[in-house]
């Protein structure tokens, strides 16, 4: 590697193959090392802050309140991926050259990517049952019972199963996946497919980040074109479903956030399959691992607590006894 010739040969070939790394840090550019630290706290304080509330405060769709805890949970590891991520570019940060080949096949780089796709796609999916309840409550608010708590607890927990599956899928050695250089095809340990370049187990890459993802995003959006046409058509409504409503605007946002997140990942990869040629500019890679896809887990608690009546109440409440 160039990397161990002198200083001025440094980053000749290390920066040609690798987008994200130069031969001192993970992170070629400082903008990329400081978004990693400060979505990861964004992720773990908000997750916290969410499962800590909605336990205590109780509201009357107590099914709403268990899948956004499990979303809390999801949104919180993946605050817990991006901690690891920072913490090894600090710690090797001027010699990470020396580092790099033990890093990429090293069973925490695969834990941590593994628990990046367990964040990702276990939110995904959640994200789709949320819309399902919402759809049913709002459109279909007689023709099918409501979720109880335990079939509620049971869904969530599938999910985590089939996520747990996905992600972890990789890691148990089949040879399909090439042993370690599935999540090790990048220093962040994420087996994104954003370039021409044909990668081991390219294909499942392909089928969970743009086949799996853009599936449950256009199920969203169907179930939210159906809510709004149906409140449009519908001249009054109940208590009930003004309350369902009002909840689904709330949700409405993280589905807007998750689609601006996840649809240049969709159509990069896409571009990637059909154009053999093509290449993402500058730093677009980097910030597609580091921004887009976290970005969810940073924003989703205030979308969908932070912003709430009760909390603001509340928070108003404290701040004006403490003055």
């Amino acid at each position: 590697m160039c990397c161990h010739l002198t200083k001025v040969d440094a980053d000749c070939d290390f920066a040609h193959v690798d987008r994200f790394a130069s031969c001192e840090t993970m992170f070629r550019n400082r903008a990329p090392r400081k978004c990693v630290w400060v979505i990861s706290v964004t992720s773990l304080v908000g997750a916290v802050f969410v499962i800590t509330w909605r336990m205590v405060y109780r509201e009357e769709n107590i099914a709403q309140s268990i899948m956004l805890i499990h979303l809390a949970v999801s949104d919180g590891l993946m605050g817990v991926y991006l901690i690891i991520i920072g913490w090894k570019d600090a710690m090797w940060a001027g010699k990470y050259y020396l580092h790099d080949f033990n890093w990429r096949m090293s069973l925490s780089c695969q834990i941590s990517g593994a628990i990046a796709v367990l964040s990702s796609e276990v939110s995904m999916m959640l994200l789709s049952l949320i819309s399902a309840d919402r759809l049913k409550n709002i459109v279909f608010p007689f023709s099918v019972n409501g979720l109880t708590n335990k079939a509620t607890h049971t869904l969530c927990f599938a999910i985590w199963i089939i996520g747990f599956i996905i992600a972890f899928l990789p890691t148990i050695g089949i040879q399909y996946f090439k042993g370690r250089h599935f999540y090790g095809r990048s220093v962040v340990c994420l087996p994104l497919q954003l370039s021409s370049d044909k990668a081991p187990a390219w294909e499942y890459s392909v089928a969970v980040f743009i086949g799996l993802n853009l599936a449950f995003l256009a199920f969203v959006i169907v179930a939210y074109l159906a809510i709004v046409i149906n409140r449009c058509q519908v001249q009054s409504m109940s208590a009930n479903t003004q309350r369902e409503t009002a909840l689904a605007k709330s949700v409405f946002f993280i589905i807007l956030t998750d689609c601006i997140c996840w649809m240049p990942v969709i159509v990069i990869g896409l571009r990637s399959i059909v154009e053999k040629s093509f290449r993402t500019r500058g730093d677009l890679e980097v910030w597609i691992a580091v921004f887009f896809i976290p970005f969810n887990s940073a924003i989703n608690p205030i979308l969908y607590t932070l912003s709430t009546t009760q909390v603001i109440i509340t928070l108003e409440f404290v701040n004006n006894h403490k003055l």
